[in-house]
């Protein structure tokens, strides 16, 4: 036999078996999931989602592997010239106008020294001009550089080329 309880509601003894009645309210709660597909959403479409357009607008996937010794030398080039820009701006100004300053590129092996930082303001910006050598397995570089600071971007590369 099924378990009943008796209830009283207003006043008024009402016996329930709770076997039946829970698996009616489970049964009622999914029936509106097994009632098929939503009219509203079969019939609306709209044009607001456009798809990409398959032909990239950069030149060169930043992602893809390096596949020849030319690539990988230039890969390097950039990723020291960004840890010599690094180093610029963070540099503290009142130390390395005498001792210069040395930078190092642990993924590449590279290292060097940066000197002749000097600060000025450009049409507005704070810029800082410098030279700095870089030291790799291609050799010794010169580079003569400037970077500056923009207030809603932070800081960014005027100039940084090898001498020479």
């Amino acid at each position: 036999m099924l378990s009943t309880h008796t209830c009283d509601l207003l006043s008024a003894k009402v016996k329930v078996s709770i076997v039946p009645a829970a698996i009616l309210c489970v049964v009622i709660m999914l029936s509106g999931c097994a009632i098929g597909t939503n009219a509203i959403d079969d019939a609306l479409t709209t044009s607001s989602i456009s798809i990409a357009d398959s032909t990239p607008t950069i030149s060169n996937d930043p992602f893809s592997k390096i596949d020849s010794q030319t690539d990988a030398a230039t890969s390097d080039k950039l990723l020291d010239e960004d840890t010599i820009r690094l180093a610029v701006t963070a540099a503290d100004m009142s130390k390395v106008k005498t001792e210069g300053l040395s930078w190092a590129n642990e993924a590449t092996g590279s290292s060097g020294n940066i000197t002749n930082i000097a600060q000025r303001v450009e049409s507005g910006q704070t810029c800082r001009s410098f030279n700095a050598t870089r030291t790799s397995y291609d050799g010794v570089t010169l580079y003569q550089g400037a970077v500056c600071l923009d207030k809603k971007s932070g800081w960014w590369t005027r100039s940084l080329a090898p001498l020479g």
